[in-house]
């Protein structure tokens, strides 16, 4: 999975994940490194912004925008790292 049509799906993917977190701002990067694919997301926290990255599995971005089960794989994995960002329901 390196195409420019994965990257694509893999980005709609993570957008999709967090905007189920309900994070309100975050600036993110999914890509593939040489020691597997990664997500570098900074988010705003109460004191400025915080930095997490994270290994993803591009089988799971990818099957994660039709399975709602892998989805909530996903959502359960990230959401303690984005525990500290500001929700939507907090602005």
């Amino acid at each position: 999975m390196d195409s420019a049509l994965d990257i694509r799906d893999a980005r709609a993917a993570v957008e999709r994940v967090f905007g189920e977190l309900g994070l309100s701002a975050f600036v993110y990067t999914v890509e593939p490194k040489d020691t597997g694919w990664e997500l570098r997301a900074e988010c705003a926290v109460e004191e400025g912004w915080q930095s997490i990255v994270l290994p993803v599995d591009p089988a799971d971005l990818t099957a994660s925008l039709s399975d709602a089960g892998v989805r909530q794989k996903l959502r359960t994995a990230w959401a303690p790292h984005f525990k500290a960002c500001v929700k939507e329901s907090a602005r």
